[in-house]
């Protein structure tokens, strides 16, 4: 999960504090009233309390159009071990939301409709989430990876992109993909697509990876 976020260039004393105090007060602000917009939305077309169909397994007959796998752990540094396994326990939790989900011709797929807000009573836990370029503790944080495999995915597929929102900063050593990228913070920036053709989700981790893949039903 990520988004921008004020910042100042002044290191250190109280202006810096100020600033950066009045910065956060801003983002929750104008973050507060896009969410209250998307909700209306959401309500005004009927989907705010609409769950999605979902099939365990792969049906007989299904054909995979779409895979995509990438690994869990990255991080070179110790001290940040627990950031990332709580990211890999995040991303456990949303992927579960997802996998099996059944997408009728036409039909939007909504992550946030799919996975609901992140809180600690859904099983998410402090993880890294990069945010203006800097990797930041969060509940939920690290969720974007796997937004990021959705959107490849939905590319590879050619399924019809609705909605995506690319990271502001691309800091190095991050796989990112200006074309695919798809950074998603609750409810307002989200990542939507939609098929002409049954499809189904399917989201699970491995030890190491993460695996992504949509099969197109009979």
């Amino acid at each position: 999960m990520s988004t921008w976020v004020a910042s100042s260039t002044i290191e250190g004393g109280t202006l810096h504090a100020r600033h950066a105090a009045s910065g956060r007060f801003v983002f929750w602000l104008k973050s507060r009233l896009l969410i209250g917009r998307r909700l209306a939305r959401a309500f005004a077309c009927g989907d705010l309390f609409r769950r999605y169909r979902k099939l365990a397994n792969v049906p007989p007959g299904a054909t995979l159009i779409a895979a995509d796998e990438h690994r869990l752990y990255s991080a070179t540094d110790p001290r940040e071990r627990d950031a990332e396994l709580g990211k890999v326990q995040n991303l456990r939790v949303a992927a579960d939301a997802v996998d099996g989900i059944i997408l009728e011709p036409g039909e939007t797929f909504s992550f946030w409709r799919a996975a609901g807000r992140p809180g600690r009573g859904k099983g998410y836990v402090t993880g890294r989430e990069l945010r203006g370029g800097c990797l930041i503790p969060s509940v939920g944080g690290g969720i974007c990876q796997l937004t990021n495999a959705l959107s490849r995915v939905a590319h590879e597929a050619g399924l019809e992109i609705v909605e995506r929102h690319s990271h502001t900063v691309h800091p190095p050593g991050f796989f990112i993909d200006d074309k695919t990228d798809a950074t998603v913070f609750w409810n307002y920036i989200d990542l939507r697509f939609r098929s002409s053709v049954p499809v189904r989700i399917g989201a699970r981790l491995t030890e190491t990876t993460l695996v992504v893949r949509l099969d197109a039903l009979r």
